[in-house]
């Protein structure tokens, strides 16, 4: 089995890559055995193109890749630090209630994504922007990648997010990546 972390950010994938002593290939990729890992740039244009280029650079089959998408998002209700599965990804970026369709649609959405027992679950919304505001109610996060991510056919997809910051608390300040890396591993273990 083939492992390909996807991750937008660099500060989010360094530690990532040390712990499992990944080897840089280019820029933003990064392998060692059955384990890659890219570093997208935020946005679903970013994932597209940073997709897009490794799979025709390297001659990637989708099929035999198990994706594992690591990132913070926002939350309307989860506190700062928390670690959760994202198992159900949607669009949420443009209304298309005047079109018959569901307020937040987008190719493949809803998109259902693999579980681990034992951890909290989440619905991602990826959006084209920060969500300041919103009115879904149950507890949801919000990221701008993972329902790019989906579009593509990758054999199984799981997303580990960690909040970063939330619309019903002001615990940014508080909020220490370095300490919800060690949770995020063990996840990433199970996985593996």
């Amino acid at each position: 089995m083939k492992y390909l972390f996807v991750i937008a950010m660099k500060k989010e994938a360094g530690d990532i890559i040390n712990h499992y002593k990944l080897d840089k290939i280019d820029d933003n990729y990064y392998k060692k055995d059955n384990l890659e890992l890219i570093i997208t740039d935020v946005s679903r244009n970013g994932i597209t193109s940073a997709l897009v280029n490794l799979i025709y650079k390297y001659n990637i089959n989708y099929k035999d890749y198990t994706v594992i998408n690591i990132g913070m998002v926002g939350s309307n209700n989860l506190k700062v630090g928390e670690v959760v599965m994202a198992t159900k990804s949607l669009g949420y970026h443009f209304d298309l209630t005047p079109f018959g369709d569901p307020l937040y649609h987008a190719l493949n959405s809803p998109f259902n994504l693999e579980k681990i027992d034992n951890i909290k679950e989440a619905t991602c919304y990826t959006s084209d922007g920060f969500v300041l505001e919103t009115n879904i109610k149950e507890d949801a996060i919000f990221d701008m990648e993972l329902n790019a991510i989906v579009n593509f056919p990758f054999k199984k997809y799981y997303s580990i997010k960690v909040v970063s910051d939330s619309l019903n608390n002001k615990e940014y300040n508080n909020f220490n990546y370095k300490e919800a890396l060690i949770k995020i591993i063990k996840v990433i273990d199970k996985i593996i």
